[in-house]
């Protein structure tokens, strides 16, 4: 156990700071940038950071991963996503923080791997450290490194994200797998062949399928780690067979076309969660630096390109209007009109164009600016927010609209 002093002061650092949001965290980031200039940009941001010494995190995962106990249960519980947590129903495991009491779910105190699940939880680094340099830096980085039940922990070993084939050699408690590729879903990867096995030609390692409630905040924590250690990254491509079949070459992604791919899918399909957003306030206020994917889930496409491509989009378009016109409803439900004053009413060409918030066309229209109000069909859009610009006379004419 810790010392009461120790004990003390991370209680009161909870007290005065439990979480931190954005605020102007993010001001200096010019987001009409897009692919490696974002990405390098938000790697200088997020590289302004301060790390806790390792073996002090455990004492802080009671800011970061807490949440009620369920029925019947009182009082806290930490959120495990490798094998307790189910979203659907009552937690399996319950474990309990820094709790020593014989008999109750906490914390792995005495080290080893557990023979069981639901034994006691770990640190896991989400990003397998024997793919990287095993520096304080890489190691200490809580925006990866999340309490994992231990046996889970062990069964993840260091394989990296993938769908598992239909038979898993390993199912956790909440549906967390462990098995073979299936390459036909994971972009190609076949895994990485064992080295281990004499006779290696047809074996090869497996992935690690978290459930789909978690599919995306396993991704963002990739995509994190590939932006935040960005300028290094390409450095560790061979220091572990297994990581050196995720980790590119290419310092721009530093991720393979495989991973990146499937972090975009993971990322898009999953979006970030309520708990998701507030332990990224919660590391804020303890390491100094956020999850930009978490604050801003469209950023992950103008850093990484359209489903993790890594072919750069066009850069965003600032806000501007040298036309007069205003548009109705906003938001909106099916059509969106464009109202021109009279002094903006000609015979000249211009284009409508319509954009998601990473810089894609989603649809154009040609018109005539010879009357008042024009209409365009946003029926088959999902919902969500976007740009409408007006093309005419080499101008970009901006505003943004919802669709309900």
């Amino acid at each position: 156990m810790k010392s009461l002093y120790t004990i003390t002061f991370i209680f009161l650092l909870g007290v005065l700071k439990i979480n931190a949001s954005p605020g102007t965290y993010y001001n200096g980031i010019d987001s009409n940038q897009t692919c490696s200039n974002l990405k390098t940009a938000l790697m200088n941001l997020i590289s302004n950071d301060h790390h806790l010494n390792y073996g002090d995190i455990d004492d802080y995962y009671n800011r970061t991963d807490l949440k009620p106990a369920e029925f019947p249960f009182t009082g806290s519980i930490v959120v495990e996503r490798y094998c307790s947590e189910i979203p659907t129903g009552l937690d399996s495991c319950n474990f309990r923080y820094n709790d020593m009491t014989p008999g109750v779910r906490s914390f792995c105190f005495t080290g080893g791997t557990a023979a069981a699940y639901c034994i006691c939880f770990a640190k896991e680094h989400v990003f397998p450290s024997s793919w990287f340099d095993d520096s304080t830096l890489m190691r200490t980085d809580m925006h990866y490194l999340w309490p994992a039940d231990s046996k889970a922990n062990n069964d993840k070993s260091n394989f990296p994200l993938g769908y598992v084939r239909p038979t898993a050699t390993s199912t956790s408690y909440n549906g967390t797998k462990v098995g073979r590729s299936d390459a036909a879903r994971n972009y190609g990867y076949i895994g990485a062949k064992d080295t281990l096995v004499s006779n290696n030609n047809n074996i090869y390692n497996k992935v690690f399928e978290p459930i789909d409630s978690f599919k995306g905040d396993f991704a963002r924590a990739y995509l994190y780690l590939a932006t935040r250690y960005g300028n290094r990254i390409a450095n560790w491509k061979n220091l572990d067979p297994i990581g050196s079949m995720v980790i590119s070459n290419t310092s721009y992604t530093g991720l393979e076309p495989w991973i990146l791919q499937l972090c975009v899918q993971w990322h898009k399909q999953d979006r970030p969660s309520a708990f998701e957003i507030k332990r990224n306030d919660s590391v804020f206020a303890i390491q100094g630096n956020r999850n930009p994917y978490i604050d801003f889930p469209a950023w992950v496409e103008k850093a990484y390109g359209l489903n993790g491509s890594g072919i750069c989009l066009p850069t965003a378009i600032r806000t501007n209007k040298t036309l007069e016109f205003t548009t109705f409803p906003n938001p909106a439900n099916n059509t969106i009109n464009i109202q021109f004053s009279g002094s903006t009413i000609s015979d000249k060409n211009a284009v409508i164009e319509i954009n998601d918030l990473i810089g894609q066309a989603i649809l154009q229209q040609n018109i005539v600016l010879n009357k008042e109000t024009q209409s365009v069909d946003i029926s088959n859009l999902a919902k969500g927010i976007y740009i409408l610009n007006i093309k005419n006379a080499g101008q970009n004419n901006v505003v943004r609209f919802v669709k309900q």
